[in-house]
């Protein structure tokens, strides 16, 4: 009888568990940390931005030679609002003509937009952030090494605060207005002009073992001297302080947008 009865549940058994994963997906394979490029696209506006070539700015012609700034403490967010620090996150992103510092070191032209972060937790990311310049702890250190930091680079400077500390972005190049040309250089540095971006992505990017991921931004060099008479201070640094905090707003709410991921 016993045995009768078994007969029976089986096939009832074996079609409650078909009927139970209709329509189920299987379970995917458990995900590692994975990678993510982190670019960023520079643009002037609408246009394409370059090197050596002229620009209509507010009706003034500028030609740039050199755009660098430092890209740090990077975070991405997940869904839930669990925030994840990029270890030794020092970037220098740039753009430059080949120059040559009072010492006669010279910096080869070097052309840097992408940054590839890897061991990211995998996740779904709705948002990011990210500082432009150096903190306080390594900025008023510079013997202290982490990510890509260095006094070999041409971005530090000896003459703000009486010490040394790093040039947190640089423009440079020429801006003409009618028949006068000047020298354009603009930087940003000290501590109070550490700036921080955060911006929240178009949808969620999942970020895992079993794929490629990308985010793109846009940084518009436009923006960076957005409200400043590029004319009338065409050099800007700290004894521009009031001018050089303003463009370090600049970088903080209007020069970076995000243009795509992936």
């Amino acid at each position: 009888m016993k045995a009768f009865l078994l007969t029976l549940l089986i096939p009832v058994i074996l079609f409650t568990s078909c009927r139970k994963n209709d329509g189920v997906q299987p379970i995917a394979t458990h995900e590692t940390s994975g990678k993510m490029t982190l670019s960023f696209k520079t643009v002037l506006g609408t246009a394409d931005f370059a090197l050596n070539k002229d620009f209509n700015l507010n009706g003034k012609s500028v030609n740039f030679t050199q755009l660098r700034y430092w890209v740090s403490n990077l975070v991405l967010i997940n869904s839930k609002g669990v925030e994840f620090l990029v270890p030794n996150a020092y970037y220098l992103i740039e753009e430059n003509n080949a120059s040559t510092t009072n010492s006669e070191f010279t910096y080869p032209a070097n052309k840097r937009e992408d940054v590839l972060l890897s061991g990211i937790p995998a996740d779904n990311y709705k948002s990011i952030r990210f500082s432009i310049g150096v903190d306080e702890r390594y900025n008023n250190n510079l013997s202290l090494q982490a990510g890509e930091l260095s006094q070999l680079n041409g971005m530090t400077n000896v003459s703000w605060m009486w010490s040394t500390s790093y040039i947190f972005s640089s423009v440079k190049g020429k801006v003409t207005d009618g028949t006068t040309t000047k020298d354009l250089k603009i930087e940003t540095g000290l501590n109070a002009n550490f700036k921080t971006v955060s911006l929240n992505l178009p949808v969620e990017l999942h970020i895992g073992s079993t794929q490629s991921s990308a985010i793109v931004l846009n940084t518009d060099v436009s923006k960076i001297m957005e409200g400043v008479d590029i004319m009338t201070t065409p050099s800007i640094g700290a004894s521009q302080a009031p001018v050089m905090a303003a463009v370090a707003v600049n970088y903080a709410t209007k020069v970076f947008t995000v243009k795509s991921i992936k």
